[in-house]
């Protein structure tokens, strides 16, 4: 189970998902430099493509004496609108991957065994599986998690229905987790990482 690190939390994938760490990845670098933001992980897992946003507004050092996540009650929907540009612009970069993909003659003779390949190891063959995704309108689902010190139940649904309204044509779905529900995207284990 590939374990990953962000923003003081760990996400463990099963076999059941192939992600990449989107912030991290050459694409996303390049993508910065155009002014695009992105999500933090992109995970396919069946027919369904996760985009994954992680924040953490717990306080992680000795020295914070401010609830982080005051400023955020304070304007919420400025926070909607930051986190829904952040699918968006992922989307939209996703789209453009692809687009450079399929106009590799290489990539284009390769792409069949490339789908039937798990995505885990090649990228090429994760690329490949993202865009006959999007190609095929599959479910895309926007997942932000979001860690409060307190569970903001009715914050996390307000959210989740202000990003619904504002992915409408973008996504399928849009879910707001955090640690304290009892549930979150089958197949993925969240912890607060060890200090």
């Amino acid at each position: 189970m590939p374990v990953f690190e962000e923003s003081g939390l760990q996400f463990g994938f099963d076999n059941r998902w192939t992600v990449r760490k989107y912030d991290a990845h050459r694409f996303f670098q390049g993508f910065s430099g155009a002014g695009l933001k992105g999500v933090d992980f992109i995970a396919l897992s069946g027919s369904a493509l996760l985009l994954l946003e992680v924040k953490n507004y717990r306080r992680r050092r000795a020295w914070q004496t401010e609830n982080p996540f005051d400023r955020i009650l304070e304007t919420p929907e400025i926070f909607a609108g930051h986190m829904a540009g952040k699918f968006t612009d992922t989307l939209r970069a996703l789209r453009a991957i692809g687009t450079y993909y399929r106009r590799k003659w290489l990539f284009r003779l390769f792409r069949p065994i490339l789908l039937r390949r798990s995505g885990g190891h090649s990228d090429w063959a994760f690329w490949a599986q993202v865009d006959a995704h999007l190609q095929g309108g599959q479910p895309v689902i926007a997942a932000l998690w979001l860690e409060t010190e307190r569970d903001q139940a009715v914050f996390r649904e307000q959210l989740r229905q202000s990003l619904k309204n504002l992915l409408e044509d973008e996504v399928q779905e849009v879910q707001v987790y955090h640690l304290a529900m009892d549930k979150s995207p089958e197949g993925i284990q969240v912890y607060l990482a060890q200090k």
